[in-house]
């Protein structure tokens, strides 16, 4: 665990030139040219919906669920990536489109980024595992880059003493994380994230003062489809408000539906019949009776 003072944080800021030059070297600058390999369906539903939301150990999640349901499906696809339609929870079908294109992370150096919201990654792009090099660029860029406006405003969240942002790729999924610590936060930081909630409708009280804040955020694709599979948003702090002080903890999760496996009765245990034991039964008594009679003799 590195914990940032001034400099450090810009030195953490600066590309590790000589891995991403690795990276870069292996083809994926030129997506226009490369054939992609894609592990969604086209013309099939994916749903999304609200996992979990819980703020100060009461569980809204029922209560927004319906509201920030979405369904995608998939209507085209190519190598540079794919057009797909957003149903909202009123019905209302939105087209979009994301494409990955070249981007200039530094000077004279690319790398085939998704424009658009990435609803799903490429497996591959010209037989290189996409998911695997998108890790290592997650692990070795610029955080100004994956982060962009959080960072322009990172000022906002107070004085932060620790920050990193990194990934995990293993046969399931491919994670990004990204993880924060302010020993202080603006209390302004929150309400403004939370702009457009009604807070005040659900009975949601921003602490005024929060301390010890620690965010821990990840982002998962599903190694097999590509596909984003969830968010997941988790806060452990103390608020206070009011002189009054108590542990401000938040979870957030957002992702794919699953749909449960089809359901199979349990077999009610019958009673069995055995008609062969009828007649052995019978020969055995007979057997046994004569046998008590030979010895009555």
């Amino acid at each position: 665990m590195e914990y940032l003072t001034g400099d450090k944080m810009k030195r953490k800021l600066i590309f590790s030139s000589g891995v991403l030059v690795l990276i870069f070297s292996m083809a994926l600058i030129s997506p226009v040219k490369a054939s992609t390999t894609w592990g969604f369906e086209t013309d099939k539903t994916y749903v999304f919906e609200l996992k979990q939301l819980s703020i100060y150990g009461a569980d809204y999640t029922l209560a927004l669920k319906q509201n920030t349901t979405m369904k995608i499906v998939f209507t085209d696809v190519n190598d540079t990536g794919y057009s797909y339609n957003v149903t909202d929870f009123e019905g209302t079908v939105t087209p979009n489109s994301t494409v990955f294109v070249p981007v200039e992370v530094s000077e004279g150096v690319f790398f085939t980024m998704p424009q658009g919201l990435p609803i799903a990654l490429p497996l591959s792009i010209d037989a290189i595992d996409y998911l695997e090099v998108f890790g290592q660029f997650i692990n070795e860029t610029n955080l100004n880059l994956m982060l962009g406006e959080l960072m322009a405003n990172i000022t906002d969240f107070g004085n932060i003493t620790y920050m990193d942002v990194y990934s995990i790729y293993n046969e399931d999924y491919l994670y990004g994380k990204f993880d924060l610590f302010a020993p202080e936060l603006n209390e302004t930081t929150l309400t403004n994230l939370m702009a457009g909630f009604d807070t005040g409708e659900m009975g949601i009280s921003i602490p005024t003062n929060i301390t010890e804040f620690k965010l821990n955020a990840t982002i998962a694709y599903n190694a097999t489809s590509g596909l984003f599979d969830y968010f997941k948003i988790t806060i452990r702090s103390i608020g206070e408000q009011y002189e009054y002080v108590d542990d401000f903890n938040v979870d957030v999760r957002y992702g794919l539906y699953i749909p449960p496996p089809p359901y199979t009765p349990t077999p009610t245990p019958t009673e069995t019949n055995f008609p062969w034991l009828v007649p052995i039964a019978a020969v055995s008594l007979i057997s046994s009776g004569l046998v008590l009679r030979r010895k009555k003799k």
